[in-house]
């Protein structure tokens, strides 16, 4: 079977790469064109990608050193959200939220909260940020993970340049052209396109990898669900400043700001940052002046990115498949983009790709599973905003006349009588899972530490919960003797 891929980047040649790495018996092809760019102002993932780069590679090809050596890359134990209450204060998101958990509730997060009034304290990634510590101790000549679970920041840019090459190599096809014209047939499948250079590619499934452009999808019947009244940013400023190896942190900062919120992703040679805002409430310039202030230096945008959050209704259409910002975009404040991306690839592979057959029936279950992620994923992004500030213009909408979702209408209530527990929480393939939520949740008030305390006794968890604290506390002082500290850790890369 032939398959097309349009557009490249981060997108398009992992989609390659992760076909390539589970089957060979698909005639795969990349339209990419050198003359669209791609910014790489720095970028973070989620636990996806971990998956993907350590599951074992045809001849051991892929290993997670070589990848974080060539993508410039380092390592993410999890976000620090800082000044979301408007207060000063922060609070941890970890990879690995936590060590213990029911199926109910967990127990060491709700025994944080109990003993230290901070649920991120029941992670040892959330100690290890505030240590600025991460994962690994020396073994001779070289080093070892001791903790798992960590995921990674790289440069976009090097990403889709590591796995192109890859993919080259095992006998995937480039042709480096625009797409000119497409052509459907009368049921609207896509037969073939046309391209810059006077070439006529046809295929039998399609990829749109083509980011904001949405060269295939955009020339569809499928419907485009907006989210911009759930998530209201729409701009985004990326930037990058210095980065020094003796005060990296392998956490990505997301700091809240007047009209919304700035990213900071340390890599091996800068920190990619960024302002991502809404313009109903500030322009560019005074973005900028804004970003000055905040930080005490110049900034230098790289340029000005316009974004709706949104998806299409199917991300599946005939025999298209949208993967990447070409199908759906949330705001990058949990790095959703490439996770979804994966898992959207991975599932399309474990069920509905096989050999040369495709089950264009499984298309609807397809696509309500992932609708499911996507959805869950905005619902997590919005209750970061759910903090009740009120002291600027941006954060007064947010608080006061924000169209709240229905899940998120949902926790709210809950949290009023008891604790939002595991079975509240949508939980499948892809989906964030309990306990990345419970920390969004705190954050956003949900979680009162009377109701910690009177839950915990209630259910006869809350000696368990002191245990796993102590556990914690002695794990934690034992780790922070092996571990080497970041600059060790950047020496080690740069061999």
């Amino acid at each position: 079977m032939k398959i097309v891929i349009v557009g490249g980047g981060t997108a398009g040649w992992t989609t390659a790469a992760m076909i390539v790495k589970h089957t060979t018996d698909y005639d795969i092809t990349v339209i990419d064109s050198s003359k669209i760019g791609i910014i790489g102002a720095g970028e973070g993932s989620t636990g996806s990608l971990p998956w993907f780069i350590r599951h074992p590679w045809p001849d051991n090809s892929v290993n997670e050193i070589d990848f974080l050596r060539k993508t410039k890359g380092t390592i993410k134990l999890g976000i620090n959200f800082k000044n979301w209450k408007g207060d000063g204060t922060n609070i941890y998101s970890p990879i690995h939220p936590s060590e213990t958990s029911s199926e109910f509730m967990d127990s060491a997060f709700l025994g944080a909260i109990a003993r230290h009034g901070r649920g991120d304290y029941s992670s040892l990634h959330s100690l290890l940020m505030e240590d600025k510590l991460g994962t690994f101790k020396k073994e001779g000549n070289r080093i070892v993970q001791v903790l798992g679970n960590h995921t990674y920041h790289f440069d976009g840019v090097e990403v889709g340049k590591y796995f192109k090459e890859w993919c080259i190599k095992r006998g995937v096809k480039h042709i480096d052209s625009e797409v000119e014209n497409i052509k459907f047939d009368e049921n609207e499948f896509l037969k073939s396109i046309k391209l810059s250079d006077g070439q006529t590619i046809d295929g039998e499934f399609w990829f749109d990898c083509s980011g904001f452009n949405k060269v295939l999808m955009s020339k569809t019947k499928n419907k485009w669900i907006s989210y911009k009244d759930n998530l209201p940013t729409n701009t985004a400023i990326p930037f990058s400043t210095d980065i020094s190896s003796k005060n990296v942190r392998f956490e990505t900062e997301a700091t809240a700001l007047d009209n919304g919120w700035m990213w900071k992703i340390p890599l091996q040679h800068r920190h990619g940052c960024g302002y991502v805002y809404c313009d109903a409430f500030t322009n560019e310039t005074k973005a900028v002046d804004e970003l000055e202030k905040h930080l005490g230096h110049k900034v230098e945008p790289i340029k000005t990115i316009k974004f709706e959050s949104g998806r299409y209704e199917k991300i599946w259409y005939n025999n298209i498949v949208a993967v990447g910002l070409a199908g759906s975009f949330l705001e990058p404040l949990q790095a959703t983009s490439i996770h979804i991306s994966l898992t959207s690839v991975a599932q399309l592979l474990l069920h509905k790709l096989r050999g040369d057959t495709i089950y264009y029936k499984d298309a609807d279950a397809y696509n309500e599973g992932i609708n499911i992620i996507i959805d869950d994923y905005k619902d997590l992004v919005q209750m970061h905003y759910l903090t009740k500030r009120q002291d600027t213009p941006f954060w007064k909408f947010i608080t006061n006349e924000l169209k709240i979702t229905d899940k998120n209408k949902e926790f709210i209530e809950i949290s009023k009588h008891r604790l939002i527990n595991a079975l509240d929480v949508p939980v499948m393939y892809g989906t964030a899972g309990y306990p990345i939520w419970c920390h969004i949740l705190e954050n956003a008030g949900l979680y009162d530490k009377e109701m910690v305390l009177k839950e915990l006794h209630k259910f006869g968890a809350y000696n368990k919960a002191m245990t796993e604290m102590d556990r914690l506390k002695l794990f934690h002082k034992r780790l922070k003797l092996e571990i080497i500290n970041n600059e060790e850790f950047f020496k080690y890369l740069k061999l």
